[in-house]
């Protein structure tokens, strides 16, 4: 029987075989002289020699495994002791939902199954059970979670989008008749379910060895989710009606004026955030407050500050003041997904996609602030 070192020095031969002809054939592909043929060729190699590199990997595997057995007394123990932790592992797969399995399934094999799994286009909707396997802490500066999310059915489509209120209640003294309450202003909001994708550095062989695929797989998603929601709600907050400020007073009159029928919260970049920070009113107070109520511990005029890297405005002393859940509407097509895609090196790899379209809702919620360098 081979020894461990005969197998590992094979698949270390092996490998390097599939280097060498991975770059030949990204090379025929590339060339305008070769032939569809040779291409199509080297790709079956390829293949060829992913199978032997599996079938080595598993030799070895199995021998180590068999070094690695304990004598009939041993076991014996072992089994006592184990015997708790393999009911509960029965247990937990036992309550794993067909959608889970089957994603689980789609993940190590590329292959979908037609009975509990969600497709959209050609890619499979994580589970929500996944999604939810990691709790990951709320960051205070996701605007995501400042913003009005709603589920559409469709690709494109029209949301109705209540504006804010301004219609009075009259008596009947006042009117002989019924009093007619002016009829509520809605507006409809055109909406275009984009893909947003990314590639999650995963290949399948990789997957099929990780031992916490769902926690790996949920960060990731989490994380490239909030980032892409985060600059998508920046660029539609920075179309607010624009105010160029240079003064504490010009920021006093932003905030002041034209928002009291909303709730108001500002929405600021790390520099504008700095800027005001070091600013103080005529009594030489600070202008930014302390504030257990607020996620940054701040307020500014009363109202709670969010601080927001500075790319997310596009650079600079920036700010939103207003309601940004009345301001931004988010449809939502559908939660992320994931498909295995092929990369340059021939090699499947997880790409990840959302359907989504960010759009301004009722444009009278906020200003957009540019804070120049005066005081």
């Amino acid at each position: 029987m081979m020894k461990i070192s005969e197998i590992e020095s094979e698949l270390k031969a092996l490998k390097e075989q599939k280097a060498t002809r991975v770059a030949e054939v990204r090379a025929l592909a590339q060339s305008d002289d070769s032939d569809v043929a040779d291409v199509q060729k080297g790709m079956s190699e390829v293949d060829e020699l992913n199978q032997k590199i599996t079938e080595r990997e598993s030799q070895r595997d199995a021998v180590k495994t068999a070094q690695g057995l304990s004598d009939p007394e041993e076991q014996t123990e072992e089994r006592s002791l184990k015997g708790k932790e393999n009911m509960e592992i029965k247990v937990n797969q036992e309550q794993e939902t067909t959608e889970v399995r089957n994603f689980m399934h789609y993940l190590k094999t590329g292959e979908k199954r037609d009975n509990g799994m969600t497709t959209v286009d050609a890619g499979v909707v994580i589970p929500k059970e996944i999604l939810d396997i990691q709790k990951v802490p709320t960051d205070v500066r996701n605007l995501s979670a400042l913003i009005n999310r709603v589920t559409v059915t469709s690709g494109m489509g029209t949301l109705p989008i209540l504006q804010k209120n301004t219609a009075r209640l009259t008596t009947a003294e006042e009117r002989a008749e019924n009093p007619q309450i002016a009829k509520a202003v809605l507006k409809n909001v055109d909406y275009k379910a984009l893909t947003y994708r990314g590639m999650l550095p995963l290949s399948m062989e990789m997957i099929q060895d990780a031992p916490n695929l769902k926690t790996l797989l949920n960060t990731y998603v989490q994380e490239a989710k909030e980032l892409t929601e985060q600059y998508q709600i920046g660029l539609v907050l920075q179309t607010a009606t624009a105010v160029a400020a240079a003064t504490t007073d010009d920021l006093k009159t932003a905030y002041n004026t034209g928002l009291a029928n909303y709730s108001r919260q500002w929405v600021v970049t790390e520099s504008f955030y700095n800027a005001v920070d070091l600013l103080k009113d005529g009594n030489g107070r600070y202008l930014l407050q302390d504030s257990i109520a607020s996620a940054t511990g701040k307020t500014l005029f009363g109202a709670s500050v969010t601080v927001v890297a500075d790319d997310v405005f596009g650079g600079g002393a920036k700010a939103f003041v207003g309601d940004p859940k009345a301001f931004v509407i988010e449809a939502l097509r559908s939660d992320v997904s994931v498909e295995w895609d092929h990369n340059e090196n021939y090699e499947h790899i997880l790409a990840v996609a959302l359907r989504a379209d960010f759009k301004p809702a009722d444009t009278n919620a906020g200003k957009f602030i540019t804070f120049g360098s005066g005081k």
